[in-house]
């Protein structure tokens, strides 16, 4: 049925094993919600959530642990980019000197 929406409270689960439900903003992962609910607040965009025993569909609050993206791990894909850019700029300036 095509136009159909799915009704706020609705779950699916994907491919990948992840939960989803639906909210009045669109598809949110279930456990983030789990986890927002349990804390009492919103996760900020540099919180992730983990599930302690690996299993995608234990959604109990016992098994769900919010930890923050640190910036040692920004700063570390940055530098993983920047020195990306730069073997792709040498091989830009090799191709150059060879035509």
């Amino acid at each position: 049925m095509r136009g159909r929406k799915s009704e706020i409270g609705q779950t699916r689960t994907a491919p990948n094993g992840y939960h989803y439900t639906r909210t009045a903003r669109g598809w949110k992962l279930t456990h983030r919600l789990v986890a927002e609910r349990s804390l009492g607040r919103a996760l900020s965009q540099n919180e992730r959530v983990r599930f302690r025993d690996g299993d995608r569909t234990n959604l109990r609050d016992e098994n769900l642990e919010v930890y923050k993206v640190g910036s040692s791990s920004i700063a570390k894909r940055r530098a993983h980019l920047e020195n990306k850019i730069e073997e792709l700029q040498a091989q830009l300036k090799e191709l150059a000197d060879d035509a």
